[in-house]
């Protein structure tokens, strides 16, 4: 029997200080993208009202964290950031407001089962733009997921591109029954082509939709992939999808992203509110996908509201594996000094630290002998070491350089005597 006291739940974990500090580091980057495009923070709560997320094709009720409120109401954990950001836009903010650019850094929470290997605390950075409808918003949040990946230093990466009225435009074509519908759809999530083709080879159809749609989930790739896609379907839905991703690939083109760019016209959504093109982001590294994200204009009307909205969001968690197996580090900042005194030189050994800390310095205390400093400086990579023995000298220590020197203190803190 394990010591709980010891161990984390199932599917968390601690980040010690340096895995946070990269973490930090990933974050920070991303941010920096999302505010060059214009994007301000916002955070929402953590715990939801159920009705947040239910009935919305958000995650599924087994995957939520419920609980009961003393008040009685059902609360949930939050599991996903568009709906809680749909919620506040629709009670905070009137069409005038648009177009609207927020982005968020937050933990999600799902009860993903056990042995599954996924979290069930993660975190996301992501971006929400609402307002923009069609191709220049879609546009807009695409090559900030690109930009994201690649100021991060990755670049052995794809984002596949699908669109969710292709699909249902290809088996409404194929005769395919609602409920066969649903039941491929959960079969190309959880790669099940047995499944898929007990269905589709029952169908009276052409030959070359039934190959089409029995190898659905291998249909990725360039371009040309497309193409092909047009030559077979004819159902309005299917067509205007294609010609869509077309223009949106020759946009990308445009700016030098399709080599990173894949179609992949099996993509379905696990989030049931995507509504336009749907993308994923995958990189060697991990066997999930890194990045998210798709067009929901139909979401807000849950929230009793009409505006367009797309987005996507960077899983960090899923994200830090892909960069450390590329060897990508961050050089976070840490205490590269450290601050050593004795009683006589306690004050103003405390009053420097402070002064030179406000002045962008970063000073790690050290109580013990001069000597033991020393050694602990050497072995943690501190660049220098402040030793204060009485109340006007300080004796500074280059540890790099091998050398030391003695100054004023008032010197070295920049005071007037």
């Amino acid at each position: 029997m394990i010591k709980k006291r010891l161990h984390t739940p199932e599917g968390v974990k601690d980040f010690r200080p340096e895995e946070f500090a990269y973490k930090r580091a990933i974050e920070k980057i991303i941010e920096t993208v999302f505010i060059s495009g214009g994007y301000k923070r916002v955070n929402t709560p953590t715990l939801e009202y159920e009705e947040v997320f239910t009935d919305i094709g958000s995650v599924s009720t087994e995957e939520e964290f419920k609980f009961l409120s003393r008040e009685g109401d059902l609360l949930v954990l939050r599991a996903d950031m568009t709906p809680a950001i749909c919620r506040m836009t629709a009670a905070a903010y009137c069409d005038d407001d648009l177009p609207l650019r927020f982005y968020y850094v937050e933990n999600m929470f799902r009860y993903n089962e056990k042995n599954q290997g996924k979290q069930r605390e993660m975190c996301q950075a992501g971006i929400e733009l609402l307002g923009v409808r069609g191709i220049e918003g879609d546009t807009e949040v695409l090559i900030l997921a690109v930009t994201s990946l690649k100021n991060l230093g990755v670049e052995d990466f794809k984002i596949d591109i699908g669109h969710a009225e292709f699909i249902d435009g290809a088996l409404e074509e194929a005769g395919v029954r609602e409920n066969d519908s649903k039941k491929i759809k959960e079969a190309i999530l959880d790669k099940d082509y047995i499944t898929i083709s007990e269905i589709i080879s029952k169908l009276d159809i052409r030959k070359e939709i039934k190959d089409f749609l029995e190898n659905l989930p291998l249909c990725l790739g360039g371009e040309e992939v497309l193409v092909r896609a047009e030559e077979i379907f004819k159902n309005k839905k299917s067509r205007n999808a294609l010609k869509y991703m077309r223009e949106l690939y020759r946009i990308l083109k445009g700016v030098g992203f399709e080599k990173y760019i894949c179609f992949d016209l099996g993509i379905v959504a696990q989030l049931e509110y995507y509504t336009g093109i749907i993308f994923r982001g995958y990189s060697l590294g991990t066997g999930y996908s890194i990045l998210s994200g798709g067009r929901y204009d139909r979401l807000p009307a849950s929230f009793d509201r009409d505006f367009s909205a797309v987005g996507f969001a960077v899983k960090i968690n899923e994200l830090i594996p892909v960069l450390k197996n590329s060897g990508i580090t961050f050089s976070g900042k840490k205490a590269d000094t450290l601050l050593v005194y004795t009683e006589n030189g306690r004050f103003k050994a405390l009053d420097a630290g402070i002064k030179l800390r406000k002045s962008g310095m970063n000073i790690e205390n050290f109580y013990g002998k001069i000597e033991d400093a020393l050694d602990y400086a050497r072995d943690r990579g501190f660049g220098g070491v402040l030793y204060f023995t009485n109340d006007e000298n300080v004796k500074i220590y280059n540890i790099s350089e091998n050398k030391s020197a003695v100054v004023d203190i008032n010197e070295l803190t920049g005071d007037e005597e």
